[in-house]
């Protein structure tokens, strides 16, 4: 072989390398400037603005218990009349407020949390306490302070579990509490990335099978099937998973949505 050929042959291979390199290099920057943004930001106000939005309604609820609408007083035998008019007032009783043997609630974390406006869409009379790093510890307490507020229904729902471990007594303890004639789902946890989950579910699962009165959401068996119902992180929903996630218990529990 002449020495001009080995020189072209040599120049074509350099030319080919450079192109290689050249081509690898676009493609990744392309990737890195494509890849999806980390959507944390983006929970983490979703979160706040619902937690922001169920203090205001539990305010508003205590505001209403203290400040009873004053209701008119007729003198025994008159007939009611309008100021105005004179005419009669209507003497039907105002529709009742859901009181709390009707009442809807829930004892969440903050996979509940975010899914808070959508389940309220389905039962806007439900009374939500959830908030973020909720464990199950917790839910004794949250249980009392309902309680005392008047805001413990006979039909309760607690989403907790997703942020450690518990024990059998602990979670007997909270359903105890809420006692044999209450109605009581446990929504199990689930996360694409949960370590705990098998152990967690185990618990819950346990639970279930030893109390009559408490029935289990499995949530765990749902969450996989959806991908697209979450965010990167594989354990709190997306717009679309909260839609999902609010129809899939109300599927469960079949209670009706005038609660």
């Amino acid at each position: 072989m002449k020495k001009s050929d080995k020189t072209t042959i040599t120049k074509i291979k350099w030319a080919v390398s450079i192109a290689v390199v050249l081509f690898c290099t676009i493609v990744g920057g392309y990737g890195i400037l494509t890849a999806p943004k980390s959507d944390q930001k983006e929970l983490e106000q979703a979160l706040k603005q619902n937690q922001k939005a169920l203090e205001e309604e539990e305010s508003r609820e205590s505001l209403q218990q203290a400040n009873p609408s004053p209701v008119t007083e007729a003198h025994a035998g008159d007939t009611p009349r309008e100021k105005s008019t004179g005419a009669p007032v209507s003497t039907e009783a105002p529709a009742k407020k859901k009181n709390t043997k009707e009442q809807i609630t829930v004892i969440g974390d903050s996979v509940f949390l975010g899914a808070a406006p959508s389940f309220k869409k389905l039962y806007p009379h439900a009374a939500i306490d959830a908030k973020v790093s909720r464990q199950v510890r917790h839910g004794l307490d949250i249980a009392k302070k309902l309680d005392k507020k008047g805001r413990l229904g006979n039909i309760v729902l607690i989403s907790l579990g997703t942020n450690g471990t518990f024990n059998s007594a602990t979670g007997q303890e909270l359903i105890d509490y809420l006692g044999s004639n209450r109605t009581i789902y446990w929504i199990d946890a689930y996360g694409k990335k949960l370590d705990i989950q098998k152990e967690v579910n185990r618990t819950i699962h346990n639970l279930v099978k030893k109390n009559s009165n408490v029935h289990l959401i499995p949530w765990a068996e749902e969450g996989k099937k959806h991908p697209s119902w979450f965010y990167q992180d594989g354990t709190h929903l997306n717009l679309k998973g909260q839609e999902g996630f609010a129809r899939y218990i109300q599927k469960k529990v079949a209670i009706s949505s005038d609660y």
